[in-house]
């Protein structure tokens, strides 16, 4: 429930705070006083998206903010998205900033618009003026149908499943075409397999081959360099061991040449070691022309598969693992097929036995909201309407079930009955949805807001629509914004919406209006003044509303 609203430097309001009670709350005002202003600053906080002009000229951000008392369902979302809620109070926090950007919070903790949205259609059930053409679309036909049978659960199972079926006929359209292309493709892969396998290919070979081929080609210049640097270290090591003696004898006499001794004795050895090496070095640079031939072969070998698989040795090597699976899969593809055809038959019967559940779940449930949905009706001025839900079985399981749903009436007596959208006019919808709110009407603690949906009623039938919502108020919340008299005088609380200006510019307020100046508001509703006459009217359709 919504126990309070606050609104900073939102459009034409500077600063608005309404305390909400249980029951029948009501909401009137001269056209553009801001009603509409209201209603947009709720949608925020129910994930409603901002726009550019939402904060007040001359402001740096807007805020709205609420209260609301929670319910299983909110206390469930709130749990999925790790909020915590005490005290049984739910505070939704949006602040917008020029420009059109906008923090979010639940609690203090932030959420997106999309979960914002989510919260916000478990908190308030919003029927705008035109919110009856949805009845023209199926899927809200159905969603009330589930509603009536309580049906939340099954719905899901069922959808699940039949998320579960897609994905296996997916998975069988995308193994029957692999095969197919494999079918096509076996002597191709199976041919050039062959090649990749008797290739005992390796990563880096390609690279180690040009790198022995290079010093193969500069075999040459490598021996004489290699020569020379021989005969120079053995002059250098000759050098070295005679300049070490002379060093060995002179440290006999001045004990502080040792040191230079062994550092002379191990540079010796150093080079010693070093010339044996390049010796070694020198001898294995010799290549015979066969061996030559035989990397060269190796390496355009490497080379044309490299260019015909991919680009390098390790997508070659990649293609060939591919070749060799899908030759794999075609071998067994008849029981590849098997298993996942027996998988798929055995997810679509699951789904046809919970779609026959839901079926007739929705049956049964159809036929006592559809004597509901008739006797409201028959209240809000329609006496002689007959109201039909025509469940009608698929021949293909959708995402919602086995059936097809329409909502069929016969507005008055002797005509025949038509879907709701062939036959009802606008004040028709509009009745048909109040009435469907009230059959539907759980007795929680569920907001209803009604935005001026008595467009295009009076009279005896705006009278009826609000005894309607009077009743539905005993068992939930019910706010609305309304130009009629009928419909505000039947509210236990009634708010006035006007325009007023201050220092130069103009501000919506809000306030409520008890007494006389009740009576002056649905005096004005009554006949756009307050005169006499209107004010006598408004006082006797006060007094009869508080009998």
């Amino acid at each position: 429930m919504l126990e309070q609203l606050s609104v900073r430097n939102y459009v034409l309001i500077d600063r608005m705070d309404i305390s909400f009670s249980d029951g029948f709350t009501v909401l009137t005002g001269e056209t553009g006083s801001g009603k509409s202003i209201m209603l947009g600053a709720l949608s925020l906080l129910l994930g409603a998206r901002t726009d550019k002009e939402a904060v007040r000229q001359g402001e740096e951000s807007a805020e709205i903010s609420g209260i609301f008392s929670s319910s299983p369902l909110v206390d469930e979302w709130a749990e999925k998205h790790g909020i915590e809620i005490e005290d049984n109070t739910l505070v939704i926090r949006r602040l917008i900033r020029i420009g059109g950007r906008s923090s979010y919070t639940v609690n203090g903790s932030p959420v997106t618009i999309k979960e914002g949205e989510e919260l916000g259609h478990l908190l308030v059930d919003v029927s705008s003026q035109h919110a009856h053409q949805s009845l023209l679309k199926m899927d809200v036909l159905r969603s009330m149908v589930d509603k009536a049978a309580a049906a939340d659960s099954l719905v899901a199972e069922y959808r699940e499943q039949y998320a579960k079926l897609k994905a296996d006929e997916r998975e069988l359209r995308e193994t029957e075409e692999s095969i197919r292309k494999a079918s096509e493709e076996a002597d191709y892969m199976r041919f050039s397999l062959r090649e990749l396998e008797e290739a005992d290919l390796k990563e880096g070979e390609e690279e180690k081959l040009k790198a022995e081929i290079e010093v193969m080609n500069s075999s040459e210049f490598l021996k004489e360099s290699l020569t020379a640097a021989v005969s120079e270290m053995r002059t250098a090591s000759s050098s070295l061991s005679e300049a070490m003696d002379v060093i060995r004898k002179a440290s006999r006499k001045d004990q502080r040449l040792t040191e230079f001794s062994d550092r002379a004795e191990n540079i010796s050895i150093e080079a010693d070691d070093i010339l044996l090496s390049l010796r070694d070095h020198l001898t294995s640079i010799d290549f015979s022309e066969s061996e030559m031939e035989e990397k060269n072969s190796r390496l355009m070998q490497l080379q044309r598969i490299r260019r015909r698989f991919g680009g390098s040795i390790e997508e070659a090597i990649r293609r060939r693992d591919e070749f060799r699976k899908r030759l794999e899969d075609a071998e067994n593809s008849e029981a590849l097929l098997s298993s996942i055809s027996r998988k798929t038959e055995k997810d679509r019967t699951l789904l046809i036995e919970l779609g026959e559940k839901l079926l007739s779940a929705r049956k049964k449930a159809s036929l006592k909201l559809e004597k509901k949905v008739e006797d409201s009706l028959h209240k809000l001025g329609m006496s002689s309407a007959v109201f039909i839900i025509r469940i009608e079985r698929s021949e293909v399981p959708g995402p919602d079930g086995l059936d097809t749903i329409s909502f069929l009436i016969a507005p008055n007596k002797g005509e025949k009955l038509s879907e709701i959208q062939e036959t009802a006019s606008g004040g028709e919808l509009s009745r048909i949805m109040l009435a469907l709110k009230v059959s539907l009407s759980s007795g929680g603690a569920e907001t209803m807001l009604f935005d001026e949906i008595d467009s295009g009623i009076g009279g005896a039938v705006a009278n009826a629509v609000g005894e309607e919502m009077k009743e539905l108020s005993r068992s939930g919340q019910v706010i609305a914004i309304t130009h009629l008299p009928q419909i505000a005088s039947r509210a236990g609380v009634h708010y006035l919406v006007e325009k007023e200006e201050k220092s130069g510019r103009t501000i919506s307020l809000i306030r409520r209006v008890e007494g006389e100046e009740r009576v002056k508001e649905i005096a004005r509703l009554l006949s756009g003044e307050t005169s006499d006459l209107s004010l006598e009217h408004a006082r006797a359709l006060l007094e009869i509303q508080c009998v």
